[in-house]
């Protein structure tokens, strides 16, 4: 990263993000629009419309659109560039860099809603003191927020107040969140402050997640269930707010007219502007007057509601693919209908990981042994169709200080992986029990991946039971240290190699992130040195010996990183897929038709 002794300039590191396959010379003449909805889809429910609790795919795809946070990633840069959005400036750092002042702009509202009754529904001023009550919800026990860990151990005090809240009575709980945490205090109703126990160069980063995004009392006191949350009735300061959702059915938002200014980028690479990226360049967001999301649980239904014209956005599955991509870019049927296609990677990877704490995996030598009876190009060919990229390292590729240069070290060579299995103590596989491969789902490709791994360790000598979970039975498991040999995936929160890197620093293992349960002393103490620093040389060496020392210990089967595919139609503009800028639709227009000039 960027040094972060003061922040005077935003953030910004490379990222792999590109556009393809766009019809030249299809810049459009737009009949105006009497309601601008743009239609898209979700895979499920969300889980949690609630920022402190809401962390899967389908909630992060709904909710930053409807909440806002102090900062956000520039919409049109090439790299994770972080500008601010509910700030005021960029924060200020003191000179040991363990204090942090955030000036707040006055002129942001929350939505209208009848939870705020001193206003009569008016929605009331943002203060300070809304991100305080935000980010004390991440540390109250009793929301079992998965965002926890973000500012554990970082803000002073931090994990006092959330001692304090467990061991509060029901009656006494209300006192004991209103006490003050020295680690985040409003120094008025426009200066948030921050005080941190160790330096935390990844802050930035934390204050764009919607975990972080301010939560007005009034909405909790309103709506929040029994342990407070507000999983159903978010209330933000955001372009959309939620009109309407029927569950197993569509999600309906509509803009806020009550939204603060913002206005479309300005600025862009040369690329994008030829693109036609900078028509709206300083326009008035949003352009939408609405999004309607439709659940659609299976890629068939999706695909076909998008080539119907229903769906304006598409994102691809594997199953689709051959049908929409050729040789030589988009299918012809695709392409007739003008339908454009953007690619997008870096954040997400595939592995699988050993619990390192079982008594038979603790075994270094059969663990690389396994990671060699893998063969990554048919792994991938099975559950990509040849469209992601074999993981070479623990760092994806555009993350700040990747090793310049990896390569896997136990990969694929089953000749070798007989040689290390017999000198882990099981030769051809003998004295050695049965293993345990628990799967993330029930569903079709998660028994294509079973099966393939059943077929893969058979080669090696080596036998598994497959179990096929539901995803919270996994995530059960997962938390209670249970799993022995599981399918895994990660994607990232925020695009730095800390992120990654801390899923196996031993002190976060079971329930924490660390579920393979790692502890390699070395590692530990290298993890600790680099979580403090800024990218850079340094850092980068440090993450090199790091990258080393988990190749050869081998707590996990490398896989591979995967490119998203998103189809759009003629009709939708400015579509710019990000891995981190989760609230898009603010810029998107959404015409009823597209003539070709």
């Amino acid at each position: 990263m960027a040094p972060s002794r003061s922040f005077a300039a935003p953030l910004m590191i490379p990222v792999l993000i590109t556009l393809a396959f766009v019809l030249p010379g299809c810049s459009g003449k737009i009949p105006k629009e009497k309601a601008a909805i743009l239609h898209d889809s979700l895979s499920a429910d969300p889980r949690s419309l609630d920022p402190a609790i809401a962390y899967d795919s389908n909630s992060l795809k709904v909710l930053p659109n409807i909440l806002e946070t102090l900062y956000q990633y520039d919409y049109l840069a090439d790299g994770y560039r972080l500008i601010p959005l509910l700030a005021a400036d960029m924060p200020r750092f003191s000179k040991d860099r363990l204090t942090i002042r955030i000036p707040l702009r006055k002129d942001i509202r929350f939505q209208d809603d009848p939870c705020f009754k001193e206003t009569q529904g008016k929605g009331r001023t943002l203060k300070a003191q809304d991100f305080v009550y935000a980010f004390k919800r991440l540390a109250d026990p009793s929301l079992e927020s998965p965002g926890w860990w973000l500012f554990d151990s970082k803000l002073a005090e931090f994990d006092v107040f959330r001692a304090r809240m467990a061991a509060a009575s029901s009656k006494a709980r209300v006192n004991a969140f209103a006490r003050p945490v020295r680690g985040v205090r409003a120094l008025d109703d426009f200066t948030l402050q921050l005080t941190l126990v160790k330096p935390f160069p990844q802050l930035l980063y934390a204050l764009a997640m919607t975990l972080t995004a301010p939560v007005p009392h009034e909405a909790v006191t309103a709506y929040g269930d029994e342990n407070g949350s507000i999983s159903e009735h978010p209330v933000g300061t955001g372009a959309f707010l939620l009109k309407k959702w029927d569950r197993d059915q569509s999600l309906q938002l509509l803009r806020n007219p009550g939204f603060h200014s913002e206005f479309y980028p300005t600025k862009s690479s040369e690329f994008l502007e030829q693109q036609g990226f900078l028509v709206d360049a300083g326009k008035l967001l949003p352009f939408l007057d609405g999004v309607t999301l439709k659940i659609i649980k299976e890629p068939q239904p999706a695909w076909a509601s998008f080539t119907q014209g229903e769906l304006d956005l598409l994102p691809l599955s594997k199953d689709h693919l051959p049908q929409a991509i050729t040789s030589n870019g988009l299918a012809p049927a695709l392409l007739k209908k003008q339908i454009r296609l953007a690619l997008a990677t870096g954040n997400r990877f595939t592995y699988l990981s050993f619990n390192t704490l079982d008594p038979v995996l603790r075994n270094k030598t059969l663990r690389q042994a396994l990671s060699r009876a893998v063969n990554r190009d048919e792994w991938i060919a099975l559950s990509t169709n040849n469209t992601a990229a074999k993981m070479t390292g623990l760092i994806l590729p555009g993350i700040a200080d990747r090793p310049a240069s990896t390569a896997l070290k136990f990969d694929y060579d089953l000749k070798r992986a007989k040689a290390l299995l017999a000198r882990a103590g099981y030769p051809e596989g003998r004295g050695l029990p049965p293993l345990r491969l628990d799967m993330r789902g029930a569903d079709s490709r998660s028994h294509q991946l079973g099966k393939f791994l059943t077929s893969q360790f058979a080669a090696l000598g080596v036998k598994i039971e497959v179990i096929y979970n539901t995803f919270p039975d996994y995530m059960e498991k997962q938390h209670q240290g249970k799993l022995q040999l599981a399918s895994n995936a990660w994607a990232l929160d925020y695009p730095d190699a800390e992120n990654i890197l801390q899923l196996l620093y031993g002190p976060n293992r079971s329930p924490g992130s660390n579920d393979s349960n790692f502890n390699h002393p070395k590692f530990n103490q290298l993890y600790e040195q680099m979580a403090v620093m800024d990218a850079g040389p340094a850092r980068a060496t440090l993450i090199q010996k790091m990258d080393e020392i988990a190749q050869e210990e081998a707590p996990w089967i490398l896989g591979y990183h995967p490119t998203d595919y998103l189809l759009s139609q003629p009709r939708v503009k400015n579509l710019k897929p990000g891995a981190f800028s989760e609230n898009r639709y603010k810029y998107l227009r959404r015409f009823p038709a597209f003539q070709l000039t």
